[in-house]
C-alpha cells in the first residue's frame, strides 16, 4: 500500500480504499474500490456495505491479507520441499518444487474466519523478476490458467456454471475460452479509433487474459502477443485483486462513456496529488488512446469483423 496511489502493481493499490471521490452528480466511495482488508494501522477498516464476499459466504469481518495469501507458502501440490518462489516462472531442481504464485492459498487452505477450505488450486502465472511489482504492456503478469477458479474459492457463484443464476446482476462469463470473433477483435484493437493492430503487439495491460492450460512452461511476462484459441477470459481481465481508483476494483472507469471523462478527475472532491494520473498507471488516456477512447470493454467487444 502506497501513501499516494503510486504502487502500480498488477494487483493494484490498497491506497484507493481510503479515497472517497465526489463530483457534481456522482460519487465513488473508497469501500467500492477493491477488497476491504482489515488493517487498522493503515486506516483500512471493515467493509461498510457487504457482510459477506459477493457470490459466497466468506465474512467481510475476517478479510485480511491471509484470507488470500498463505503465510507458510505451501505449494500447489505434493509434499516435496519448496525450493523457491512460484511467482516468476522457471523450474525447480530435482526432488523439489516451486511455491504457489504470490503465496496464494492452495487446495485445503482455510482462511481465518471461514467455515470452508479452498477446493481450487492456486493459479499458474508468472511475473517479470526484473520488474516484480510493476505493470505495463511489455512487462506484466503472464497468466496461464486457474485464476477465476481460484477466485471462486470465495466467490463461488461467479463461476460460469453459476453466473447470473443467483439473482445477482453478474452477467459476464469468466474462465471461458476466446471464440474466433473475439480473438480477431482483441488482436486488431489498438484503441477506439484504431482497429488495425496485429496479434504480435496486441497485448494491453488493462485487459489481460490467460494463455490457457497448456501454457505453464511457456509463460513470458514480457510478451506483447495477443490472444489465440487457447486464451481465456478471467476475473482479472476486468478487475484488480487488491484495489483500484474505480468502482468494483475495475481496471478502468466502467461508468464513463469516454475514458477522458473518468473519475477521479481534476477538481473532484477527494483528489490530491497524482491521483488522476496514477489511476491509469501513469498513462494519459487522451495522449495514449485519444479523446474519443471508449471503455476498454471494446478490446473484445468492438466493430472489427469477426473473421
Amino acid at each position: 500500500m502506497s501513501p499516494d496511489g503510486s504502487a502500480m502493481t498488477p494487483g493494484g493499490d490498497f491506497y484507493w480504499l481510503n479515497k472517497d471521490f465526489t463530483w457534481s452528480g456522482g460519487s465513488s466511495p473508497g469501500t467500492s474500490h477493491g477488497h476491504n482488508v482489515l488493517a487498522v494501522d493503515y486506516g483500512l477498516d471493515l467493509d461498510s456495505v457487504r457482510t459477506e464476499a459477493p457470490g459466497g459466504t466468506y465474512p467481510s469481518g475476517s478479510m485480511s491479507c491471509i484470507s488470500c495469501h498463505d503465510p507458510h507458502g505451501r505449494s500447489r501440490s505434493g509434499s516435496a520441499a519448496v525450493s523457491g518462489s512460484g511467482s516468476y516462472g522457471g523450474t525447480a531442481p530435482g526432488g523439489a518444487m516451486l511455491g504457489n504464485y504470490r503465496l496464494l492459498g492452495g487446495v485445503g487452505y482455510q482462511p481465518p474466519g471461514a467455515t470452508f477450505s479452498f477446493v481450487n488450486p492456486a493459479p499458474v502465472a508468472a511475473q517479470n523478476p526484473l520488474l516484480p511489482f510493476g505493470e505495463t504492456d511489455v512487462s506484466h503478469v503472464d497468466y496461464g490458467s486457474g485464476m477465476s477458479d481460484w477466485c471462486a474459492n470465495c466467490h463461488f457463484s461467479y463461476l460460469p456454471t453459476h453466473a447470473n443464476t443467483d439473482g445477482s446482476a453478474f452477467k459476464h462469463s469468466s474462465d471461458v475460452q476466446m471464440q474466433t470473433g473475439k480473438i480477431n477483435r482483441y488482436n486488431r484493437y489498438v484503441s477506439t479509433d484504431d482497429l488495425l493492430g496485429t496479434s504480435v503487439t496486441a497485448y494491453l495491460q488493462f485487459v489481460p487474459f490467460e494463455r490457457g492450460p497448456g501454457s505453464t512452461g511457456t509463460l513470458d511476462p514480457t510478451s506483447t502477443q495477443g490472444v489465440d484459441s487457447n486464451s481465456q477470459v478471467m476475473c482479472l481481465t476486468c478487475h484488480r485483486a487488491h484495489g483500484s481508483a474505480f468502482r468494483v476494483g475495475a481496471r478502468w472507469d466502467m461508468d464513463a462513456t469516454l475514458l477522458v471523462d473518468s473519475h477521479p478527475a481534476n477538481g473532484d472532491g477527494g483528489v490530491v496529488g497524482n491521483d488522476v494520473l496514477n489511476s491509469y498507471y501513469g498513462r494519459d488516456i487522451a495522449t495514449d488512446f485519444g479523446v474519443g477512447q471508449k471503455q476498454f470493454c471494446d478490446k473484445c467487444h468492438n466493430n472489427v469483423p469477426p473473421h
